[in-house]
């Protein structure tokens, strides 16, 4: 039984005429009466008592119009659903951002665009360190993340747009004598203790820590971002971050600007021939910066 046979059987209950039946499917009658005696070959069941001039349904015939009426209805918001998510109108999303930041412009405001445009899509966050964000999104884990350019521009498995910029500033204890201090620079605070991350899970603190060093500054190497943050709560030490991370609003800490911490280009980065239609319509929300 296939869905020609169950929509030629559908419009002959509905009109009890296989003549009218055929004109609203655009068949000819013997095409249509061909179809529902395949059907009724195929069961085994008589659907219909064929009468010189009319046809009725059998009290199978009755059973079986009320059921495939319903899989009908439900075999066309399956296939709307997935004609939705197969244009990018429907569907899901991965996207993943790093531990600790806070979600801010621009991609705040691209989620409330993209949410107003295509409320049938769910968004899926996820947080993850600077090398699982990166192999995430390469192993297909994520579609999409939003994060530092350094963090992915040397993956070549993996494309991005630049859409923004933010400060690299210096996290240090509100109780800091230096806290309150302006026009500071690195060398102010070479008698503190800096907590640095492996060059391969960033290497833009990395050479930031390579100066340090550099300078006679101490250092101690944090495993990943998340363990950082964690240290500088703990009083380990003091650390570069992102302005948006979720500490500058932390009541025991400041976040300094020094000269020598540059800003950093934000992306929206994805994997090459990526199979997610959404991704499109998502990465469009972004004001691209070239």
């Amino acid at each position: 039984m296939n869905f020609s046979q169950i929509k030629c059987f559908l419009a002959a209950a509905e009109y009890l005429s296989f003549t009218r039946a055929a004109d609203s499917l655009f068949l000819s009658q013997p095409v249509l009466s061909r179809q529902i005696a395949a059907m009724e070959q195929e069961l085994g069941i008589e659907l219909f008592l064929r009468e010189k001039k009319s046809v009725r349904l059998t009290q199978a015939g009755q059973i079986m119009e009320e059921g495939l009426r319903r899989l009908a209805r439900e075999y066309e918001s399956v296939l709307e659903r997935a004609t939705a998510a197969h244009l990018g109108f429907a569907g899901n999303l991965n996207i993943g951002i790093v531990e600790g930041q806070n979600i801010c412009p621009p991609l705040s405001d691209a989620l409330q665009a993209f949410h107003r445009k295509y409320p049938d899509i769910r968004i899926n966050p996820s947080r993850h360190t600077m090398r699982n964000l990166r192999s995430a999104l390469i192993n297909g884990q994520i579609d999409v993340a939003f994060t530092a350019r350094f963090v992915v521009d040397e993956a070549d498995e993996l494309e991005y747009r630049e859409v923004g910029t933010v400060k690299t500033m210096l996290c240090v204890p509100k109780s800091h004598p230096l806290a309150g201090k302006e026009n500071l620079s690195l060398d102010d605070f070479r008698n503190d203790r800096f907590l640095t991350l492996p060059e391969e899970e960033s290497r833009h603190v990395a050479r930031i820590a390579e100066r340090m060093k550099a300078q006679n500054i101490k250092t101690l190497l944090a495993p990943d971002i998340g363990t950082l943050a964690l240290w500088v709560e703990a009083g380990y030490g003091i650390a570069t971050m992102s302005e948006n991370h979720a500490l500058r609003h932390h009541p025991d800490f400041v976040f300094l600007s020094l000269p020598e911490l540059a800003d950093v280009v934000e992306v929206v980065a994805w994997r090459r021939g990526h199979a997610n239609p959404t991704l499109a319509s998502f990465i469009e929300q972004f004001p691209s910066l070239k």
